[in-house]
């Protein structure tokens, strides 16, 4: 399968799931100077881009002063961070939409549900700013394309090869969402 890069929408931020973090684990706000934790857990769980220490500068240096309240690190009950996630935001059409963005998990922790709480805290910070989400993605990610669409995402089949690439993920992936639009003939 081709791993080709998505777009997922989310039209509203009612009913948000809620997926409590599970004992031994927490999640806490970025804090200042923490961008190499970002980059480890990111590089760590990264399989299809190169991450170099760069990125993060790259992704966020304009923005640094909102990063203790939009970015988020799942920790062990040790206090080891372990993933990751941000609550950005971004223009798109001359309208403000919230943006997931980066959400990673280091590969020791990865197939335990962890990014459901993490997705959830995400998406009630972009609640309490943005009347809508989106977030990129790639069709090499399944496990994460299901967390998405089970948290109300929706493939953007405007996006660039969308009806190719949401195709091959119906091919795969079962999910209630993916069948609707398959009925509904839009992927085909």
């Amino acid at each position: 399968m081709k791993n080709y890069s998505v777009r997922m929408i989310r039209e509203n931020m009612e009913n948000i799931p809620q997926f409590p973090i599970p004992d031994g684990f927490a999640i806490r706000n970025f804090r200042p100077n923490e961008g190499h934790i970002w980059t480890r857990i990111v590089k760590a769980a990264e399989p299809y881009i190169d991450i170099d220490d760069g990125l993060f500068n790259r992704e966020f240096e304009r923005h640094l002063s909102v990063m203790e309240d939009r970015s988020f690190f799942l920790t062990t009950d040790t206090g080891e961070e372990i993933g990751t996630t941000t609550a950005w935001w971004q223009n798109i059409n001359g309208e403000m939409w919230g943006q997931i963005h980066w959400v990673a998990v280091h590969p020791d922790y990865q197939g335990h549900g962890l990014s459901k709480p993490m997705m959830t805290v995400a998406m009630m910070r972009l609640k309490q700013s943005h009347e809508r989400c989106f977030l990129g993605t790639s069709t090499g990610r399944m496990p994460a394309i299901k967390v998405y669409l089970d948290f109300g995402f929706i493939p953007d089949l405007a996006h660039e090869n969308s009806k190719e690439a949401w195709t091959e993920v119906a091919s795969v992936l079962e999910h209630p969402i993916l069948m609707q639009l398959a009925n509904q003939n839009l992927l085909f």
